[in-house]
C-alpha cells in the first residue's frame, strides 16, 4: 500500500509514503536533491501528468536557475525551502 503524505494545492504533486521492502520489481534508490549543483544547458526529464495524460517522461533542458518563487495574493500561502529552475520543454500547463 502507499499512503499521502503532503499533497501540494498549487504545484500539483504529492509526496507519499510506502513500504520499500515490498517493492517486487524496482530496486529501492535514494535521490539526493542538489539544487546548487543545477547547471543551465543540463539535460532532465520531466514526469508527470501531462495534458490529461497518464504517465508522460519528457525531455526538458535547465534555461535558467535563478527564477524567484512566485508571490501569492494575499493567502497565508508562501513557498519556503525550496529552489525554482526554468526549463525548455514540450509540457503544458504548469509542469
Amino acid at each position: 500500500p502507499i499512503f499521502p503524505v503532503y499533497r501540494d494545492p498549487l504545484h500539483d504533486f504529492g509526496v507519499f509514503q510506502f513500504d520499500s521492502t515490498k517493492l517486487r520489481f524496482t530496486p529501492a534508490a535514494e535521490i539526493a536533491l542538489r539544487p546548487q549543483s543545477l547547471q543551465v544547458g543540463a539535460e532532465v526529464l520531466v514526469i508527470g501528468n501531462d495534458n490529461a495524460e497518464k504517465i508522460q517522461i519528457l525531455a526538458a533542458t535547465i534555461a535558467r536557475v535563478d527564477r524567484n518563487p512566485p508571490e501569492y495574493d494575499q493567502s497565508n500561502y508562501q513557498d519556503e525551502n525550496t529552489f525554482y529552475a526554468g526549463a525548455g520543454s514540450n509540457t503544458s500547463g504548469g509542469s
